[in-house]
């Protein structure tokens, strides 16, 4: 289907290829290439125009299996647009809406993320030595607020390797006058059970993927630092809007990315092999709270919590 729209097919080869990083970087590439294709479509068929349009939405939000917000970005369209606009008949009028519900759906992203901050960053101001992994501009979000008029306040993140996204984290915190100790992935442990350099109080991630069961995919090496703070007695808290929860996932089942040997080391020995996974699974049991647009909950309250707020998610 792309393959008729080669600027839709390059968002996609970005997206798989990490040009395009973070869950809603990928949704809002995704809603790009959707009304890229509302704009080159000259269908004047509206059946042909919503499957080929969400064709689009399914494939660029499928180009990495661990997106989603993306997914559930599609969905909502798509949901939305049998609720309410059954009626439509004329092609133009449905290409408006289906821009407009995209861009509804891009404006809960943003107030989520707003919503997380203001609703919970007050019930942690007591931590001011941090531990953080690979890149969320939530997570930022977060620490920005909570260290205000605190003078003793510090961030340990790691470097995140292959792609060294930690990098990314440590130069917005820096820039925001935090004072911040970047660290190898491999020290992260002995950090989250104070044989570092910076003892820690407690450790924040994000997460590209929330599970039915309240387990969550993260980062690769978020596992470790997860057992470490269980350890080490440290919190670990869970920083992510609720619309990156796939209804369909369970830790028994769940696919992980792998991606390509060349992010490990471009110029490797012949018949080396390699292993390159992009993210894990982080164990409920290992998680404090979920902070989120609906303030502080349990991960055994996951579940429940979106299907009252978010049912549109549960029906097709």
């Amino acid at each position: 289907m792309m393959e008729k729209f080669g600027e839709i097919e390059k968002i996609a080869e970005d997206i798989k290829g990490l040009k395009v990083q973070g869950a809603t970087n990928v949704c809002i590439a995704t809603f790009e290439g959707m009304k890229l294709y509302l704009e080159l479509s000259k269908t004047q068929d509206l059946e042909i125009l919503k499957d080929e349009f969400f064709g689009v939405g399914e494939q660029l939000a499928n180009a990495r299996p661990n997106e989603p917000l993306a997914r559930n970005g599609v969905h909502y369209v798509k949901y939305f647009f049998k609720q309410k606009h059954s009626d439509i008949s004329q092609v133009n009028s449905a290409k408006e809406i289906l821009k407009e519900l995209c861009d509804e759906y891009l404006g809960l992203i943003t107030a989520a993320k707003k919503s997380s901050i203001e609703k919970c960053a007050r019930y942690l101001t007591n931590y001011d030595k941090i531990l953080t992994h690979c890149h969320s501009s939530t997570v930022v979000d977060l620490i920005k607020e909570i260290s205000k008029e605190d003078t003793n306040f510090e961030v340990v993140c790691t470097e995140t390797r292959p792609l060294y996204q930690g990098r990314i984290t440590a130069k917005n915190l820096v820039d925001a006058g935090i004072k911040t100790t970047l660290i190898a992935d491999s020290a992260a442990e002995s950090f989250a059970v104070n044989r570092g350099s910076v003892p820690m109080d407690v450790v924040f991630l994000g997460s590209d993927q929330i599970m039915k069961d309240g387990y969550v995919i993260n980062k690769i090496g978020s596992w470790g630092v997860a057992v470490a703070a269980h350890y080490g007695g440290k919190p670990l808290y869970i920083v992510s809007n609720l619309l990156k929860f796939d209804k369909d996932s369970l830790f028994s089942d769940v696919e992980i990315e792998i991606r390509e040997d060349r992010e490990l080391w471009p110029e490797a020995p012949r018949n080396l092999d390699m292993y390159n996974p992009a993210f894990e699974i982080v164990d409920n049991a290992l998680i404090t709270g979920f902070v989120t647009e609906l303030g502080i909950i349990k991960p055994n309250e996951v579940e429940k919590v979106i299907k009252e707020n978010y049912p549109w998610l549960f029906n097709e």
